[in-house]
């Protein structure tokens, strides 16, 4: 079992050191494990995400980085208890810049977004670092972290950030924001 193991492991990690090219060349999209040859095309290690192909609509879903819009949940629990203040579902912007910089707001519920984001598990996966500021529910002003989770094919991404941590000044306290998101 022990050797199973170790073989599947090192699998895994083989599969992860192939890395993949996305280079657009007349436009056409075209996938290989060598940087591209256009200097206008940027080469970026895919790994194993889905292959997106096609014309510039799709190109728009090949990545987390740029501006998201739509539906977003806001909640907090106390004790496991749903706070009706806090609930609210808005629109709300977000804008991912490549370095990694986020801007967002959802201007019905007053809630400004700052942070940062870092590259997840593979493509189509970023990590968020979120501090919330102007809410007017206040005990949303916060720092929470979560995911932006793409999904090419559908068109779409999830957007999800939450806090559940060991307040000792309020215990008891958890907040979670999610929703789907387009271009």
């Amino acid at each position: 079992m022990k050797r199973l193991t170790v073989v599947l492991f090192g699998l895994l990690l083989s599969s992860f050191a192939l890395a993949q090219y996305r280079c657009v060349e007349n436009g056409k999209t075209l996938f290989t494990d060598k940087p591209c040859a256009n200097l206008d095309a940027p080469a970026l290690p895919h790994g194993n995400s889905p292959k997106v192909i096609g014309d510039s609509a799709n190109s728009a879903y090949s990545t987390g980085y740029g501006d998201w819009r739509g539906q977003v949940q806001y909640q907090a629990t106390f004790k496991g208890q749903p706070v009706s203040e806090a609930h609210a579902v808005v629109q709300t912007t977000l804008s991912i810049d490549p370095q990694g910089k986020i801007l967002g707001s959802s201007p019905e519920n007053g809630c400004k977004m700052k942070g940062i984001s870092s590259p997840g598990i593979g493509q189509t996966i970023l990590n968020l670092d979120i501090t919330l500021t102007g809410c007017n529910f206040s005990k949303l002003n916060r720092r929470l972290t979560g995911t932006l989770a793409l999904y090419p094919a559908e068109k779409r991404t999830q957007f999800w950030i939450y806090a559940h941590p060991v307040d000792l000044l309020n215990p008891g306290w958890s907040y979670d924001i999610k929703g789907t998101l387009r271009r």
